[in-house]
């Protein structure tokens, strides 16, 4: 879950990543099969689980379309 403030530009790449899983089951299904790995691990901190996903979260929009602008998580 993501809480932000209206007109915040992140809400659109969210919208696209999301519509872009719903769409595209080999990419929806990599991105579960890393969730679900990551998951069973043990981190100190979230924000290491969040920079482990990254570079799947980052390849996933560029396919989307995205472009080349870096992943970033709240």
């Amino acid at each position: 879950m993501h809480v932000l403030s209206t007109g915040c530009p992140e809400i659109d790449r969210m919208l696209l990543f999301r519509d872009w899983l719903r769409a595209n089951t080999g990419d929806r299904n990599l991105y579960a099969r890393t969730k679900r790995d990551l998951a069973q691990r043990t981190w100190t901190y979230m924000r290491h689980y969040a920079d482990a996903q990254s570079e799947v979260i980052v390849g996933i929009l560029k396919r989307a379309g995205q472009g080349t602008r870096a992943h970033h998580e709240n």
